[in-house]
This record gives structure tokens, C-alpha cells and sequence, in this order.
């Protein structure tokens, strides 16, 4: 019988062993009794935690969306204006924890994925609605107001294509090169107004 008040401490566990999983055995083979082995717990308190495989995996989809969220909403708290505003939320998405090899194989699996399941496809959209409305308030204060929608799916196309550069190569397209560009992009949005 699980403990009282551990329910969040062991979904945290099994969706960290989740991530590690994925970057070390591959999606496919991320199996419950990898991931509960991984975890150090068994195979039936994964499943006393969560519905099946495809709730943990969600779980961890969800987990990894709501990261990349805080890490934008807390550089949002030191920016200074729309731009800086603008720029840390762009920041934000490359927060360390989802740069690390485990995030980023758990990332790449899951965008993989999104076309035939569902449920990747709306935390997904989820995620993009909440970077939209984050950037549309910002970009009101820079841009008439016909060209607010096309700038702000753009700069969401902007922090996928340079995470997904970054990935692929982290010390060519490192940091300072990511915000370089995204500054460059602010400064073209702003100057085009």
C-alpha cells in the first residue's frame, strides 16, 4: 500500500525515470519495467500512479511543456519592457533543463509522436496557445495591431526551429548565437512596427 502524501513525489520519480528512459533505451523501448526498474519502484505502483504506459507518457509530455512555461514565466518577472519582455520569453525555452540530453531525446520522441497521438497533439497546442498568449500582449505594444498574430506565430516558430538547431549542435549553435538571433528578430519586429 503506497504512503499518504507520496503521490507526488513518485510521479515526479517515474517521470524522471520516464525521460531517462527514453534518452538511454529509445522511445519504443521505454517499457513500464524499464521505466519502474529505472525508478527504483515496481511495476504495479507505476501502474497505482498512472493509468497504463500512455498516461505516463503524457505525464512526462506535460511535465516537460510546463518546465519550458516556467522557465519563460521567470525571466518574465526581470525583463524590463516589451522587448526585453519579448526576449526572456524566448530565453526561457532554452532554461537548462530543457537542454540536457535526456530532455532533449525526451523532446524529439515526443514531437515524433504528436502527428498520431492525440493526446501529444493537444499538450502540444496547449503549449503553443500559452507561448501565443505570452507574446501577443507584448508584441500589442510594438506592432500594428493587423501584423500581432503573424509576429507571434512567428516568434513560436522561431524558439522551436533554434531549440531544434541547438540540439543538433550545441556548441556551434550555442547560446550566444540562439540569442543573438532572436534579438535580431525582436529588433527586425519592432524597427517593421
Amino acid at each position: 500500500m503506497p504512503k499518504l502524501g507520496m503521490e507526488p513525489v513518485r510521479r515526479r520519480q517515474l517521470i524522471e525515470a520516464t525521460i531517462a528512459s527514453i534518452h538511454e533505451d529509445g522511445f519504443q523501448d521505454a517499457t513500464v519495467a524499464r521505466i519502474s526498474r529505472r525508478a527504483g519502484l515496481s511495476v504495479g505502483m507505476v501502474n497505482h500512479y498512472f493509468d497504463g504506459k500512455g498516461e505516463l507518457l503524457e505525464a512526462t509530455m506535460q511535465s516537460l511543456a510546463a518546465e519550458s512555461m516556467a522557465g519563460a514565466q521567470s525571466l518574465l518577472k526581470g525583463a524590463k519592457g516589451p522587448e526585453e519582455e519579448l526576449l526572456a520569453i524566448i530565453d526561457g525555452n532554452f532554461a537548462p533543463s530543457q537542454r540536457s540530453p535526456e530532455a532533449i531525446s525526451a523532446w524529439l520522441s515526443f514531437y515524433a509522436q504528436v502527428p498520431g497521438n492525440k493526446e501529444f497533439a493537444r499538450i502540444q497546442l496547449e503549449m503553443d496557445r500559452e507561448l501565443l498568449t505570452l507574446l501577443r500582449p507584448r508584441l500589442e505594444k510594438l506592432v500594428a495591431p493587423e501584423r500581432v498574430e503573424s509576429r507571434a506565430q512567428a516568434i513560436v516558430a522561431l524558439i522551436y526551429g533554434l531549440w531544434l538547431r541547438h540540439t543538433q549542435d550545441a556548441e556551434g549553435f550555442n547560446l550566444d548565437v540562439v540569442r543573438r538571433i532572436a534579438r535580431e528578430h525582436v529588433t527586425d519586429i519592432v524597427a517593421a512596427g
